[in-house]
C-alpha cells in the first residue's frame, strides 16, 4: 500500500472518529416527545379552567356523563370533550424552555396569566397546569405544571382548547316540534 493511500484511510478514519464524537455531543440538543399529563382519563371526574381575567369553568363528570356546573340549560357537546382528551390531556411537549423561575412572566406561565387547568379525582387535585400563547410562535404554546420550575414547550396549539366560555363546551338542547304542529 502506498503512503497517500495510507493517509487517506487515516484522515478518513479520522473524520470518521470526529463525527461520532459530534453526534454523540448533539443529542442533548434534540428535542423529545413527552406526554403532558401522566394521568388516566378515566380517573379524572373534574376539571377547573380559569383565565388571566378571572373567568372560570367547571366540567364535572358523573358516571359517563359531562356537564357544566352552572349551566345546566347546557348539553356538553361531545366534540369538545373529545377533542379536549385526545389534543389536552393526551397532548405532547417537545422541548424544555427554561428552569429559571425569573422568567415565567416572559413566557405567560406565572400565576396571574396565562389559563390555569386544574384535574380532580374525587374532589382532590391531580394535577394543576398554567398554560400560554405568549410569544410569536403561534403553532405551540408554553406551559408549566404548578409547584415546579420547569416551563416546556407543547408540540402543537392547545390554547384555544382551554375555553371558559360555557357555550363553547355546550349548546342549549335543541327542542323538538310536535307532529300537531303540522298543516296537511
Amino acid at each position: 500500500m502506498n503512503k497517500s493511500l495510507q493517509y487517506l484511510l487515516i484522515s478518513f478514519g479520522v473524520l470518521f472518529l470526529l463525527y461520532l464524537i459530534n453526534e454523540s455531543q448533539q443529542t442533548k440538543y434534540k428535542s423529545s416527545i413527552e406526554s403532558i399529563f401522566e394521568v388516566d382519563e378515566n380517573d379524572i371526574d373534574k376539571i377547573s379552567l380559569k383565565d388571566s381575567n378571572g373567568d372560570n369553568l367547571t366540567l364535572i363528570k358523573s358516571d359517563t356523563l359531562w356537564s357544566i356546573f352552572n349551566h345546566d340549560s347546557l348539553v356538553i357537546k361531545d366534540r369538545q370533550i373529545d377533542q379536549f382528551w385526545e389534543k389536552v390531556i393526551g397532548g405532547k411537549y417537545d422541548m424544555l424552555i427554561s428552569k429559571n423561575p425569573s422568567k415565567w412572566t416572559k413566557f405567560g406561565v406565572d400565576d396571574s396569566s396565562g389559563k390555569r387547568l386544574s384535574l380532580y379525582k374525587d374532589n382532590n387535585q391531580i394535577v394543576s397546569v398554567i398554560f400560554s400563547n405568549k410569544g410569536q410562535d403561534y403553532s405551540h404554546n408554553f406551559y408549566r405544571t404548578v409547584g415546579e420550575d420547569e416551563v416546556y414547550r407543547t408540540s402543537e396549539n392547545i390554547f384555544y382548547m382551554l375555553n371558559t366560555r360555557p357555550t363553547y363546551w355546550g349548546n342549549k338542547p335543541k327542542i323538538e316540534s310536535s307532529d300537531s304542529t303540522k298543516v296537511n
